[in-house]
């Protein structure tokens, strides 16, 4: 089977990157400079910039790349040397400088830069705020909040059209109903 996503680097980033795309059933294959004592199935030992270390978690038949090291300059080698083996791989690579990531992002095709501290501020500031955010989302211009929320049988918002509440943008919300019965 041929993987669909690489992982190099598996600290506590990549390692949990790892697990997620495993549990949403993803072919994945990690790469880190060290065995693991957690993890030994698909998992390459060696050092993601040497080609061989690439070719053998399979760079050439991969669709992306997620580079989590928390070295911007071995993820930028890794990056390079990826790219000669497959021109065409999609990058999600881990930066800790955002200004080199906003420089990259529009220079190299399909290449996609995440820093930590820009995802997890706006959680700390709904936190701040008091809102129990898992998650945010980018409209209309502006950062909104995703939290869970049980919606009972006397909720306000329970049977009206999103049309409805899409008119006040001062107050979206996006919902997904799960039934109880599920």
């Amino acid at each position: 089977m041929k993987p669909r996503i690489i992982v190099c680097g598996l600290g506590t980033t990549g390692y949990k990157i790892l697990c997620l795309l495993r549990q949403q059933g993803v072919h994945v294959v990690g790469i880190h400079h060290r065995p693991l004592a957690v993890e030994k199935e698909n998992v390459i030992i060696g050092d993601a910039q040497a080609a061989a270390t690439l070719l053998q978690a399979g760079i050439r038949d991969a669709q992306t790349l997620v580079l989590t090291d928390s070295d911007d300059g071995l993820n930028l080698a890794v990056l390079m040397q990826a790219r000669v083996l497959n021109p065409r791989i999609r990058m999600i690579n881990r930066l800790f400088h955002t200004s080199l990531g906003d420089r990259l992002d529009p220079t190299l095709p399909d290449h996609i830069s995440m820093s930590v501290a820009s995802l997890a501020a706006p959680i700390f500031v709904f936190a701040a705020l008091g809102e129990a955010a898992i998650g945010q989302l980018h409209l209309f211009k502006q950062t909104w909040p995703i939290h869970e929320e049980p919606i009972e049988d006397n909720y306000p918002w329970l049977g009206r059209k999103l049309s409805e509440l899409w008119e006040d943008r001062d107050r979206i919300r996006l919902c997904a109903v799960v039934s109880r019965n599920s």
